[in-house]
């Protein structure tokens, strides 16, 4: 699997035991069962979308020495499809981002959810012969099946499956019945639904078997609470423990006669004691912990990275800034229907940046400053280890990377930032991309989120300072060639990003 999914599962699978391990904690066998289920389905909900939320504080809450400022206009980040591939890593194996044993990792896993998967269809495919082959009548909310199918008395969605060697006049018969119909009345097979799948495509993340399991126990405890209402639960609780080990399991299903009989048996004897006695604040504390446990998983995974090690100039020090005009020589770049090249192009921005930024108190350094690849480099690997090298033997402060983008829609325009996840220092990219942004939007439509790829970027993920990529419109949009030929224009936009960088540098050295 690529770098990006693997990241994404174990976070996945580090927040959802976090919740879980907060439930076993302070929820687990607790009175207030209907909170558990609901708090228990909230779970994967939570662990499979906090990952993906770009908050508007992510990358500057923390530092290696504590909380800092945070950064006017900060940006989100999403992924983003950028279509140049010389900058990307180079691959000794073909076009693939994925490593030899990509495939076959990935074959495996998904062999796995299919089989998992085929059993959950199997049970669906037992419930609908079960209607077919046997007769049902209408009895409240459900439809009720007089069977002699082993596993029975259950229930699934609406349908109540009966066995017709259990009397259901008799008192034991009643407590069961009014057992399988609150299974139907609070819908709980549509939570076995939901996550049934979910546990089959995430195998991997064993919190969410286990979390399943719970929901599955938590089910049994509201049902046997609503059965035990009127009746003996004395009585009810024997005649669990006398069919569970002649009762086949089903775990899709609600079968009456199974475990968790130990964890069931205690609940239905305590159960009226336990309500009576359990401290009103103790209850709402257990319920109320999770709200801090929340705040700082959003900040935590919000955030991406911690600021680490990064070279902060002085005031009375210029910033340093690399600047990388993209392809150069031999690596034309994009070249449009017109005959106009990249490589022109973004040497042409460099240049300008360059004439400028000594106004700004910001030392540039150019990778090229003539139609050549970088460092006079006969192959474009060799430019691109030559691009970061460079940056990184001059201590930089940043490094910037400009391109032009070449779409065919007409729809595609404006000016595009792209970071990596790869960079020791992607908190600080963000603050650089945000900064940039904030600066050229003055002077060209400027997408307002940042965006990454999947697939590494040579000169993001190998620098060591804070680095960013700029493109710079796209070749095949009439508006945006038009404006970024123009030298004024051109001009405007190396001073935006000019300021955009003496901006970030000021609130650096806060």
């Amino acid at each position: 699997m690529s770098i990006l999914i693997g990241s994404y599962l174990l976070k996945v699978i580090f927040i959802s035991g976090l919740l879980f391990g907060y439930y076993r904690w302070a929820l687990y066998d607790r009175p207030f069962h209907l909170y558990n289920r609901f708090f228990l389905l909230g779970i994967p909900l939570l662990s499979l979308t906090v990952p993906l939320i770009p908050l508007p504080f992510a990358g500057s809450i923390w530092s290696a020495a504590g909380a800092i400022p945070v950064l006017p206009g900060l940006h989100g980040v999403i992924d983003g499809n950028w279509r140049e591939q010389d900058a990307i890593v180079p691959s000794l194996h073909g076009g693939s981002s994925l490593p030899f044993w990509g495939m076959p990792v990935a074959g495996a896993y998904l062999l796995v959810s299919f089989i998992l998967l085929f059993g959950f269809f199997r049970q669906l495919c037992y419930v609908r012969r079960l209607t077919r082959l046997y007769s049902g009548e209408k009895i409240g909310p459900a439809r009720f099946f007089n069977t002699h199918e082993p596993g029975t008395p259950f229930s699934f969605l609406g349908c109540i499956f009966w066995n017709d060697r259990m009397e259901l006049a008799s008192a034991t018969g009643r407590q069961i019945f009014r057992h399988e119909l609150n299974h139907v009345r609070q819908k709980h097979s549509l939570d076995l639904l939901l996550l049934r799948p979910l546990t089959a495509l995430c195998w991997i993340n064993p919190f969410f078997h286990l979390i399943y399991r719970e929901i599955r126990a938590i089910h049994e405890f509201l049902a046997d609470h609503d059965a035990v209402s009127e009746g003996d639960r004395y009585a009810y609780a024997e005649s669990l423990v006398w069919q569970t080990v002649h009762i086949p399991s089903t775990s899709l299903l609600h079968p009456f006669f199974k475990s968790p009989i130990k964890r069931r048996i205690t609940m239905i004897t305590q159960t009226k004691n336990t309500c009576t006695n359990q401290p009103a604040g103790q209850a709402l504390l257990g319920k109320a912990m999770i709200l801090p446990l929340l705040f700082l998983l959003f900040c935590a995974f919000g955030t991406k990275h911690p600021l680490t090690n990064i070279h902060i100039p002085t005031a009375d020090k210029p910033l340093t800034v690399v600047i990388d005009a993209g392809h150069g020589g031999i690596d034309p770049g994009a070249i449009n229907k017109l005959g106009v090249q990249e490589k022109d192009l973004n040497l042409a921005i460099a240049e300008k940046i360059k004439s400028l930024a000594e106004g700004y108190n910001i030392r540039v350094l150019m990778t090229r400053e003539s139609d050549e690849l970088a460092g006079s480099k006969s192959t474009k690997r060799e430019s691109l280890e030559y691009r970061a090298q460079m940056a990184n033997d001059n201590k930089a402060d940043i490094f910037l990377s400009i391109h032009t983008d070449m779409d065919a829609s007409a729809y595609v325009k404006g000016f595009n930032i792209f970071v990596s996840e790869q960079n020791a220092h992607y908190a600080q990219c963000v603050q650089v991309g945000s900064a940039l942004i904030e600066t050229l939007k003055k002077s060209y439509p400027t997408e307002t989120t940042l965006k990454k790829r999947e697939a590494q970027v040579y000169v993001l993920g190998n620098t060591n300072m804070p680095a960013v990529l700029l493109e710079c419109g796209n070749m095949e949009n009439e508006k945006d060639l038009s404006f970024i030929s123009k030298d004024e224009n051109r001009t405007n936009v190396a001073r935006a990003i000019l300021e955009g960088l003496r901006n970030y540098s000021a609130w650096s050295n806060k």
